[in-house]
């Protein structure tokens, strides 16, 4: 029986890799494209990537993925207990579904595909549950490439800890989720040429300058308009008590500063340094040629109002 896919036969991060990555969604890109990214990245920047404008990355964490990937090869095959031997990875694209592409890590011995992953110490509890969703869905659309029953998922914790997860693959979730918001995405944006709409208020800013002119709410918009004026407003009730209870607590404790409760430590309030700031205004004054050749305007940005109605 043939594989449910073609191999694609490129060096990673080559100019010919980044030019194939360009013709179908990566599986790696697919939890952005339903909205389920970690990092931030949105269906917009999947979109303008796949158009040739590139999100920005740092190319130090890009390098410590792969320069890891090496440790997490030798972990598996000498201290998992999983008896697999691995062979490098390759890049694949799915015959059924060619709007799709996967790269895989590595391959074990028996077929099986490898993901590899490296998490911050600090970010480690996000994998004491099992595989977090953003990577779950990368590694079920591998699976839908790959048209594997599983996969394996090794984690690299800290610099210190191995962790490793089988993911079973989820035939529902790839046929009534993946596939057709991916095919939605590739067809209907990328080939169409029609961005999707913005997911964040950066991407707003960027996107949607504001023009002169109204547009009719519908009932769902005015009650979100309405919604948030009374969370700003109560927000703004809150901030207004919390700083009168902070002035309260303050004259009771005098010169004080630790507030103890039954022996426990409540709260401190100490004395701390001022902060340094830059008196702009008389540098201006003094050498304004200075001011001018190191001031640069940002961009432009939308600031939304409230507004209140009139009342006879």
């Amino acid at each position: 029986m043939s594989a449910p896919y073609v191999v694609v036969d490129v060096v990673p991060d080559t100019t010919e890799w980044l030019d194939e990555r360009r013709k179908s969604v990566g599986a790696s890109e697919v939890a952005a494209v339903m909205g389920l990214s970690s990092y931030g990245v949105t269906p917009l920047d999947v979109y303008k990537s796949k158009h040739g404008i590139d999100r920005d990355f740092d190319p130090v964490l890009a390098f410590i993925g792969h320069a890891s990937e090496p440790i997490m090869h030798e972990w598996v095959e000498q201290f998992s207990g999983l008896h697999l031997t691995l062979r490098p990875g390759f890049m694949a694209r799915s015959t059924e579904w060619p709007f799709l592409h996967a790269s895989f890590d590595r391959v074990a011995s028996d077929g099986t595909k490898v993901q590899m992953k490296t998490a911050h110490h600090y970010a480690g509890h996000h994998w004491d549950e099992g595989v977090p969703t953003d990577i779950r869905v990368q590694v079920q659309a591998e699976m839908a490439v790959s048209g594997d029953p599983r996969a394996l998922v090794v984690v690299w914790i800290g610099g210190r800890e191995f962790r490793h997860f089988w993911e079973p693959r989820d035939e529902r979730f790839i046929n009534e989720h993946l596939i057709p918001t991916v095919q939605a995405f590739w067809e209907g944006n990328v080939l169409a040429g029609v961005a999707p709409d913005p997911s964040t208020l950066a991407e707003v800013n960027a996107e949607w300058p504001s023009e002169p002119r109204p547009v009719e709410a519908s009932e769902t918009a005015f009650e979100m308009a309405e919604r948030r004026a009374v969370l700003l407003s109560d927000a703004k009730s809150m901030e207004e008590e919390a700083d009168a209870l902070k002035l309260a607590l303050a004259q009771y404790m005098g010169t004080a500063d630790t507030l103890t409760y039954q022996g426990r430590k409540v709260l401190t309030f100490k004395s701390q340094r001022g902060r340094t700031s830059f008196d702009r205004a008389a540098l201006e004054a003094d050498h304004p040629d200075i001011v001018a050749a190191y001031t640069r305007q940002g961009a432009d940005f939308r600031v939304m109002r409230y507004v209140k109605e009139k009342t006879k």
